[in-house]
């Protein structure tokens, strides 16, 4: 089975949850996995993810912790985080290793919707991440609404959101429901941490986490 090296702590819940997934998975031993707790300044968090902020300002960190996963054996690499997938092409060239594309994976599952809902990162939504790669309509929370999911966000991440910031999101939610869209992605893998079992969502997460374990047995 093939070894996975996660980039840790972006956020650490959701870690934490990509972690247990794999482990409790059926199987008649426990897997192998690696993790690399990214270590950078917290103001950085603020800095791309609401400010929409130079995300070259993470890849020095990155790196380090790619670098680390390689050398102890990862047979390919995890980034737990949809707005640093803006990197990913950067790391693709400075490291012969697998790197799974959680932007990809996830739009493949969308790509039968003809009108879709997404809430992120002011970053991932400045990069526009996802409308590269799908040619579904895509519905974004207005500048006000994305100011305030950029800010929850960040509170999850230092697992800070109250019941107020939950209450929020679902009704952003319903209302993106409301303008048409068929279901609304969940592109920041922190916010399933709070918004769970709504049927009108697509989990970020849960979509690594299966891609995680289809190539850990490929």
């Amino acid at each position: 089975m093939k070894i996975p090296g996660i980039i840790g702590g972006l956020g650490p819940e959701t870690t934490a949850r990509i972690y247990l997934a794999l482990v409790v998975q059926e199987a008649n031993e426990y897997p192998e996995i690696l993790i690399s707790n990214v270590s950078f300044p917290k103001h950085l968090e603020e800095e791309i993810a609401v400010k929409g902020g130079d995300s070259n300002l993470f890849l020095p960190f990155i790196m380090k912790s790619v670098n680390r996963l390689k050398l102890a054996g990862a047979d390919f690499i995890v980034i737990p985080c949809n707005t640093l997938h803006c990197l990913l092409p950067h790391l693709q060239k400075s490291f012969d290793i697998k790197f799974i594309d959680l932007i990809e994976e996830t739009s493949k599952l969308i790509k039968e919707y003809k009108k879709i809902g997404i809430i992120c990162t002011t970053k991932t939504r400045n990069e526009k991440l996802y409308d590269k790669l799908i040619n579904a309509q895509i519905i974004y929370p207005d500048s006000a609404e994305q100011q305030r999911v950029s800010e929850i966000i960040v509170k999850i991440i230092r697992n800070k959101p109250n019941l107020e910031d939950k209450d929020y999101l679902t009704n952003l939610i319903e209302r993106m429901i409301k303008s048409g869209a068929e279901k609304v992605v969940l592109a920041c893998t922190d916010l399933a941490n709070v918004i769970k079992s709504n049927k009108n969502t697509l989990d970020g997460t849960e979509i690594l986490i299966n891609a995680i374990k289809k190539e850990m047995k490929s």
